[in-house]
């Protein structure tokens, strides 16, 4: 062989400056989650897992198997520590949690193993995958959200669940079945209320039937958690949410931040509403690009929120989607976009062609 031959083999062998950049960075990132992690979950093993999500969770379905209120206490019922000045509700979830913990709380220990592996295994593999799919941008965006990813797994949070079904939703949509992607996010929103923003995008995209398959899913799933806990369940919902927004008093949200620098109270709780407000239009702005569009709303689950917790920003995650898989088609999307379409038809090869994507989305061999 010749000495010219081998030089370009070798060139080949040798990963480009671009990919050891982003293997680099997706190594700094898993580092940093698994050592923020590591360090949330062994201090909660070490106090019994109190006063975390999951525990507010079993909590609920205890009361709710008890004939307790879901929103409220009976008689002999664990009161919550709040860590905030807000509101006296023991839980700000929607209702139909209530009734999945009915069922979760027959299993061992109340099921707070069970939930916590299976909250955990599903973040993993949302990060797994996006760093297979989007390395470079994940391994940045790993970075400063790793506390809010150790938080969220260590408290079995339901976000764990969103960030997940969200991302899983997206691909589905990616390949056209739009209908199952609505499915998903009826279900993720009926458990936890951020993820009906996305039902807006499903409208501002053109997405008419899987926007209103969602709605339907939505009224069907309410109808199941007025079942499972008590007819008025919704009315008393309002009443957690509008108290929520009245006060804004979430950890990590645009009001607090606000607060901390002097603005009235007041002012500062109307920022998440103004934020999701500015958002929507944001969406529908960006409505011939979906991909935009997407993450847009994946940010407004976490800064239009007005009760976020630590956790909440590991949401984010979820703005990468469109990064890990892009979408082609004709429904709002500039022809531009339609020439990273894979084709799937080359024999010998996973795409056909070369990855068109943009910068942030190379992918680990």
């Amino acid at each position: 062989m010749h000495s010219s031959s081998l030089g370009v083999l070798d060139r080949r062998l040798l990963p480009s400056p671009m990919r050891l950049l982003a293997w680099g960075t997706a190594a700094v990132g898993i580092c940093c989650v698994a050592s923020v992690t590591w360090y949330w979950v062994s201090h909660a093993l070490a106090s019994g897992w109190t006063s975390t999500d999951i525990h507010n969770y079993i909590l609920g379905g205890l009361r709710l198997n008890a004939g307790h209120p879901f929103y409220g206490y009976g008689p002999g019922d664990e009161r919550i520590l709040l860590s905030d000045p807000g509101t006296d509700y023991p839980i700000y979830s929607p209702p139909l949690i209530g009734v999945v913990f009915r069922l979760v709380v027959l299993l061992p220990s109340n099921g707070l193993y069970v939930w916590w592996a299976i909250m955990d295994l599903l973040e993993i593999v949302a990060i797994v995958v996006l760093l297979r799919r989007a390395t470079l941008a994940t391994g940045l965006v790993l970075i400063p959200l790793s506390i809010s990813i150790g938080c969220a797994m260590e408290y079995g949070n339901v976000d764990c669940l969103l960030v997940a079904g969200l991302l899983l939703a997206w691909w589905w949509m990616t390949r056209g079945h739009d209908n199952w992607a609505a499915v998903t996010i009826a279900v993720l929103a009926s458990i936890k209320l951020t993820p009906v923003i996305l039902v807006w995008w499903l409208i501002v995209t053109g997405r008419w039937r899987a926007a209103a398959i969602a709605i339907g899913c939505g009224l069907a799933f309410a109808v199941v958690a007025a079942a499972g806990t008590e007819p008025s369940i919704f009315a008393k919902f309002y009443d957690v949410t509008t108290a929520n927004m009245a006060g804004a008093y979430g950890l990590v949200t645009p009001s607090a931040w606000a607060r901390d620098i002097g603005v009235p109270v007041d002012i500062a709780a109307l920022l998440p509403r103004g934020i999701l407000v500015v958002g929507a239009v944001a969406m529908w702005a960006a409505r011939r690009r979906p991909g935009v569009a997407w993450s847009i709303g994946a940010v407004l689950m976490w800064l239009g929120s007005p009760v976020a917790d630590l956790q909440t920003p590991a949401l984010v995650l979820v703005a990468l989607a469109p990064l890990a898989w892009r979408m082609t088609g004709s429904r709002g999307i500039e022809p531009s976009d339609a020439v990273d379409a894979p084709d799937l038809s080359a024999p010998g090869s996973r795409t056909g062609r070369r990855d068109l994507a943009p910068l942030g989305a190379q992918t680990l061999p």
